[in-house]
């Protein structure tokens, strides 16, 4: 489970409408194999983690910027994914 006050004190998110950004990131754009991808994103950076530290960052328990940064990353990816494909779907109708 996200807290997102937590996330929010650790990495200094203070204005409300960042605050929406990274809520609406995490709980609606962020996949459920997101461990995997952001190991990958990672890696291609020679940083090893695992997909429990990934986890533990993601829910607060760690502050790690680099693995906190890579998750926003998938969700934004993810979330571009989203849009286009609700784009198509409305270009088909």
């Amino acid at each position: 489970m996200t807290n997102l006050n937590k996330l929010t004190t650790l990495y200094n998110v203070q204005s409300h409408k960042e605050q929406e950004v990274l809520q609406d990131l995490i709980e609606n754009h962020l996949p459920k194999e997101y461990t995997a991808l952001v190991i990958e994103k990672l890696q291609e950076n020679n940083q090893k983690v695992s997909s429990s530290m990934v986890r533990n960052v993601k829910c607060g328990t760690n502050k790690n910027i680099a693995v906190f940064n890579a998750i926003i990353e998938v969700a934004k990816e993810h979330k571009m994914i989203s849009q286009q494909l609700k784009k198509n779907l409305q270009k088909a109708e």
